[in-house]
């Protein structure tokens, strides 16, 4: 995808304090200037504050709106990045996202130009990454442990699943599906965020540079032949076969993150290093679901649910995030699908359940006749017992 050829500053365009005057602040700040007008104060319309992150070749700072007095999230490309392939893939998230309003994706608020250069502001999201809570739960943290029950974990998830949805339904994927990026808020909101590795589906890539960000190479995203983060790519994407990629890679991803968020480890076995990583990706089969079940303790629907997610074959994983969300609604629901026998036991006393609320009234004469034809059983039982102790 090529940026919007408008977006790239020519030869002639203004700089200095024309430049600097889009990024002053508009509202009057009260009092009067020297002409008598209503005072701005000189102040800038975004305030930066402090560092809350980067990327492969964009870094996000909080700042304060001066005109509207809130906290947002401003993102810019580093330093050295401001033209060609990353000033590409840059105004293209600004587009994607742009076009992604839903509940879950942070919201764009403003773009501007200052003497630094392009910048996009965003929605400031308060809360934890879904890293940080895997982190606190594998520490025992009790706050963490009652508030992330498993079903609530899957609750969660679930949301993660209908905004990944929704953008699929956009055309849109988007590539590099973390726990790092996905957030939830202190009211329970979820966020997916950073969509910098974004693409429209079916159209062409984008060429990145080469190499990758981060101390830990496994778990940071890789630009180049390989896009994404290694240790939460599918196949093709460890491959490089970008051209192969679509919805359900991101799903992959995704029963990745679930796996990591329900039991705590990654669903490989570890590794030391990035070559280590994509290989395992590509070639070694995760735990199957009865493995994962003795292993973690983790409800048997969940396991099969992920076994699903994470097969290698593409045609055999979730066809779409609707599928796979249905299925997790369902489980939710306890809709459980007849895999073992311990999730035919629960679908067994599911539908029973079900029965008692559809007929009450016959739910309790079915229990009284049982009741008494285990009674009569028993007792007939007995009664032949004692007949062949007496003599």
């Amino acid at each position: 995808m090529q940026a919007p050829p408008t977006l790239t500053p020519s030869p002639t365009e203004p700089t200095g304090a024309s430049v600097a005057r889009r990024s002053q602040a508009v509202l009057p700040r009260g009092g009067q200037g020297p002409d008598g007008l209503p005072s701005h104060e000189g102040k800038l319309r975004y305030e930066e504050l402090k560092p809350l992150g980067q990327g492969s070749f964009g870094e996000i700072k909080l700042a304060h709106d001066n005109d509207i007095d809130r906290l947002v999230a401003i993102k810019r490309l580093k330093s050295g990045l401001e033209a060609g392939e990353p000033l590409a893939r840059f105004m293209d998230e600004i587009q994607v996202v742009g076009q992604l309003e839903h509940p879950s994706i942070p919201p764009i608020h403003d773009v501007g130009l200052d003497e630094r250069g392009y910048f996009f502001v965003m929605k400031y999201i308060q809360g934890d990454t879904l890293e940080h809570i895997i982190e606190r739960l594998k520490a025992e943290d009790p706050l963490y442990a009652q508030r992330f029950s498993y079903k609530a974990r899957a609750e969660l998830f679930l949301r993660v699943l209908q905004a990944i949805q929704f953008a699929h339904e956009k055309g849109i994927l988007h590539r590099d599906l973390k726990p790092e990026n996905l957030m939830v808020g202190p009211y329970g909101e979820v966020m997916v965020m950073d969509w910098g590795l974004a693409k429209r589906i079916g159209s062409a890539e984008v060429p990145g540079g080469a190499g990758v960000l981060g101390d830990d190479q496994r778990n940071s995203t890789r630009m180049g032949t390989v896009v994404g983060t290694p240790a939460y790519m599918s196949p093709e994407q460890a491959r490089g076969r970008l051209d192969q990629m679509d919805a359900r890679s991101d799903l992959y991803s995704l029963a990745a993150v679930f796996y990591e968020l329900l039991t705590l480890d990654h669903y490989l076995t570890p590794k030391l290093t990035q070559e280590q990583m994509l290989a395992g990706v590509i070639v070694e089969e995760p735990l199957s679901a009865t493995q994962m079940h003795h292993r973690y303790g983790i409800p048997p629907e969940f396991t099969f649910f992920l076994r699903k997610g994470l097969n290698k074959v593409p045609e055999a994983r979730f066809q779409s995030a609707s599928e796979m969300a249905a299925q997790l609604r369902a489980i939710l629901d306890g809709d459980v699908p007849v895999q073992c026998p311990c999730t035919g036991l629960k679908a067994a006393g599911n539908r029973w359940f079900d029965f008692i609320d559809a007929h009450p009234i016959g739910a309790i004469v079915a229990t009284l006749v049982l009741s008494m034809s285990a009674a009569y059983g028993a007792a007939s039982f007995v009664g032949d017992m004692i007949s062949d102790l007496m003599p």
